[in-house]
This record gives structure tokens, C-alpha cells and sequence, in this order.
């Protein structure tokens, strides 16, 4: 896989484990909480590996950080839509991600 096919699939990583931990925090179903922090556990460790294979310039990072709200926002929207968060929320906890695995 080229960089920019890894990008891609990175912006996607960093989109689920975001995604999966905004639901985990909100949901109304207890028992879904164990199997979102588990989802959250895998997407990241998937995300760090992937991360480790290139050097990310600022630019790219810049995308991933774009794209990943653009996904996280539609998936919520169209999967989630009784899910009510902050937008800042998640661009908080994107660019905590992204500073500590690129």
C-alpha cells in the first residue's frame, strides 16, 4: 500500500476509535459499553500500527484531521442520529489521537 492508501485507512482507524468512544460515552444501553471499549481498544491498536509505517508531514496530518471529522460526523448522523455530542468534542479528541500516535 502506497502512503496515501495508508493515509486513508488511518483517517478511517482514527474516525472508528473517535466514533466508538463518543457512542461508549453516550449511549443508554450498559451492555453495549464493554463491546464500544473493546471496539475503541482494537481501531486504536490498528490505528498505531498503521501510523508507524510512514513519516506524517503536517499536512498530513492536517487531512487526516479534516477527513476523520467529515466521517464522524455522516457516521453519527446516519447510524446514531439519537446521539447528541459536541462537534468540538470530537475535534478534541481527534487531535488528542492524532498527536499521540503520527
Amino acid at each position: 500500500m502506497g502512503k496515501n492508501n495508508t493515509r486513508e485507512s488511518l483517517t478511517r482507524e482514527i474516525a472508528s476509535v473517535v466514533l466508538h468512544h463518543i457512542v461508549r460515552e453516550h449511549t443508554n444501553r450498559p451492555e453495549s459499553v464493554h463491546f464500544l471499549e473493546s471496539e475503541t481498544i482494537e481501531y486504536r491498536n490498528k490505528a498505531e500500527k498503521m501510523s508507524q509505517i510512514y513519516n506524517w508531514n503536517s499536512e498530513d496530518r492536517v487531512y487526516v484531521e479534516k477527513k476523520a471529522l467529515k466521517l464522524i460526523i455522516e457516521k453519527l448522523a446516519n447510524k446514531y442520529p439519537d446521539i447528541k455530542y459536541k462537534e468540538q468534542e470530537a475535534v478534541d479528541k481527534i487531535s488528542k489521537i492524532i498527536k499521540d500516535i503520527m
